[in-house]
């Protein structure tokens, strides 16, 4: 599934005008919310709780109960439910002196480098707040951009690859070299301890890039942010759905 695929112009998704209060019960340590009423709801748009290190998900539900605490929520459903009942919900917080209007929870988190950008059908103008509050947190170094935290991701991959097989990674490589082949291109990234990932993009792809006036060729030798799914074959053969999972920073 490509990461931008917008259902709609309007950007009323990600506004608080016609959410649904709501009472949470329990924060889980997947960082789901369960409402008093028995739903479950999962933070949309983001890398889902499953796809982070089980070390890493009781600090996210821990963050998020701190953050929550005295707070007014409020929520809109932004998708079907998943197989496991929950549902996917865009969250909205207000502030206890009531001096400011509800914000978009999933912005607040990207922001402060707690959750990654892990956008499926959404307005384009929700992705763009999403990905302007990924940006500030990446410039600061913040929480998932950390450098510790990014290698350790690496780490991971390569200390236990069976294990990470179907998982969604969001991570900042640099890249060593784009070459054309028969049937598309290669993007080989700098290599790393735990393994040298490489990257192919089919002619279609490549075709999508120029037209948007991003040229893979242009950034060798540039950082850039790859979000993917860790493939059977382990992450020397990654593929990509959508152009927006390919993206440079600098």
């Amino acid at each position: 599934m490509a990461l931008a695929l917008p259902a709609h112009a309007a950007d009323t998704d990600c506004r608080p005008a016609g959410a649904e209060p709501a009472e949470i019960a329990a924060i889980t340590p997947q960082a789901t919310l369960r409402l008093r009423d028995g739903r479950e709801l999962t933070l949309s748009h983001l890398l889902p709780p499953e796809s982070t290190p089980e070390e890493d998900r009781e600090t996210g539900s821990g963050k998020l109960r701190a953050w929550l605490a005295g707070q007014t929520m409020s929520w809109k459903p932004a998708g079907e439910p998943d197989r496991w009942g929950r549902i996917p919900a865009n969250l909205f917080l207000q502030e206890p002196d009531r001096r400011e209007p509800p914000f978009w929870l999933q912005a607040g988190l990207a922001q402060q480098g707690w959750a990654a950008l892990w956008p499926g059908r959404m307005p384009a103008a929700c992705l763009a707040r999403l990905l302007a509050a990924e940006r500030r947190a990446m410039a600061g170094a913040r929480g998932h951009w950390a450098a510790e935290v990014q290698a350790g991701h690496l780490a991971r991959l390569g200390s236990n690859p069976e294990g990470a097989i179907g998982q969604r990674m969001v991570i900042i490589l640099r890249i060593r070299s784009v070459r054309s082949g028969r049937l598309g291109s290669f993007v080989n990234f700098v290599p790393s301890l735990h393994g040298s990932p490489s990257l192919f993009l089919t002619t279609r792809q490549m075709e999508a890039f120029r037209h948007a006036q991003r040229d893979p060729f242009s950034w060798q030798g540039k950082r850039v942010l790859l979000r993917f799914v860790v493939p059977v074959q382990g992450i020397g053969r990654i593929r990509i759905e959508g152009i927006d999972q390919l993206l440079p920073i600098d």
